[in-house]
Formats: structure tokens, sequence, C-alpha cells
């Protein structure tokens, strides 16, 4: 399947929880296949016109995305991972979001 690009035109994104590392089962550090750099889990609080949720976003970085709680960001190639889980005869379902980046946008008050 291709990838799903989200438009981020229409809605402001805040930091809610400060990246930390996404693990695997074990509790380790997840890596990226392609890139081989980790991968961090940020909480986003998204908010448009009508509507406002937190989602996790995963970000393939070096090092940790340079963001803290309440910064305005935009999510760089902002994409959605529909996703199925069937185990155990239950199935689960959602979707998952991945950004290349996280690019801070600059307050008065910062």
């Amino acid at each position: 399947m291709g990838r799903l690009l989200l438009d981020t035109s229409r809605v402001s994104y805040e930091v809610s929880v400060n990246p930390v590392p996404k693990l695997d089962q074990n509790g380790q550090q997840k890596f990226d296949r392609e890139s081989k750099n980790p991968m961090w889990t940020v909480h986003l609080y998204a908010l448009s016109e009508n509507a406002g949720e937190v989602i996790n976003v995963t970000v393939v970085s070096p090092t940790v995305p340079p963001v803290t709680v309440r910064q305005p960001v935009v999510p760089v190639d902002l994409e959605a991972l529909p996703w199925v889980n069937d185990r155990d005869g239950k199935v689960r379902s959602g979707v998952a979001f991945r950004a290349s980046d996280l690019r801070p946008i600059e307050t008065a008050d910062r």
C-alpha cells in the first residue's frame, strides 16, 4: 500500500508529552529498518476547527527530537499507517502516525 500522507495545513499541533524512545515488547528501543536510526514517540495535541485529540507520532531521528511540552510544531511528512492485529482470535485495529521530523514553530513567548 502507498503512503497515506496527511494534509496538516488546517490543523495546529502542540507537544503534549516530551519525546521518549519507542520501545519493543522487550523494552528495547526500536530502530528504523532502512535508516537504522532510533525511533522516538512524541504525543501531539492536534487541534482543528471542530475537534482536538492527542495522537502518538513516531519520529525516526539519530537524536531525540528537540521539542518540549507545549511547543507548537509542524509534523513533516505526517502519514497515517492503518494496522490490523489478529491474536488469539481477537482482532484489533487502529492507525499509527509517523513523521520524518517535527519542525518547531517559534512563538513570541519562546
